[in-house]
């Protein structure tokens, strides 16, 4: 399998490479099913001063891109793009304790989940990340969360903010479902509701029709906008 920028042997790579170069690099690696050289250029980029923030950003997340535009043109199959996906999340998980530690979670609470039946969750999993950074209290629930739970863990932990993410259209109907919910059983004041995935950054109105407080394009878009409204 080939994509463009293909990895270049070691000798040539500069010591510190540019972000572009080294998300091309990661997207190589992931959409060959690498696992070790994804690792490799995600560590060298933090060697090289890349801090966590911009790895996720200029590196993670645009490689992700890359993966979905492969899949759209048919150059990777279905397989191919949840390896991928795996091997990102790895990733994302191998930063875990670099990433927590200069977290104090004393931030605004956040609970965010995939609508029931979406099993796209790395984007969202992102977005709780990146409020880490800045000091939220998250909790990622992942994929497919049946709305009866979700509603239930909301009325129980009482979030400032829930995240839902629809990554295809016929699971918006979830969301808005789980939305309308959320409104009617956790009391009068439920929390600010946030909405993303590739339904909601192609139609600028869906969001609002399903009954969110909030719409992002992207994790960086959604995590600025929670900071701005939430800002102290």
């Amino acid at each position: 399998m080939s994509t463009a920028g293909m990895v270049a042997p070691r000798h040539e790579r500069r010591a510190v490479p540019a972000r572009d170069d080294t998300a091309s690099q990661f997207l190589d690696a992931i959409v060959l099913g690498n696992r070790r050289r994804a690792f490799e250029v995600a560590d060298a980029a933090l060697a090289a001063g890349m801090d966590i923030r911009a790895l996720y950003l200029d590196v993670f997340q645009p490689a992700l891109r890359g993966v979905g535009r492969l899949w759209q043109q048919n150059r990777i199959t279905v397989a191919d793009e949840h390896l991928a996906t795996a091997i990102t999340q790895a990733a994302m998980a191998r930063l875990y304790e670099r990433l927590f530690a200069s977290a104090s979670g004393q931030g605004p609470r956040l609970v965010a989940a995939c609508a029931e039946g979406e099993r796209h969750e790395v984007g969202l999993r992102m977005v709780c990340d990146l409020l880490e950074l800045e000091g939220w209290d998250t909790l990622f629930l992942g994929a497919a969360v049946p709305t009866p739970d979700l509603v239930r863990l909301i009325c129980e932990r009482e979030p400032q903010v829930v995240a839902l993410s629809a990554s295809i259209g016929p699971n918006v109907p979830r969301v808005e479902e789980a939305i309308r919910a959320i409104r009617e059983n956790c009391g009068s004041q439920p929390p600010l509701i946030v909405v993303g995935g590739r339904p909601f950054a192609t139609d600028d109105t869906l969001a609002h029709r399903v009954g969110a407080d909030v719409t992002a394009r992207d994790a960086a878009e959604a995590a600025e906008r929670l900071q701005e409204r939430f800002a102290r």
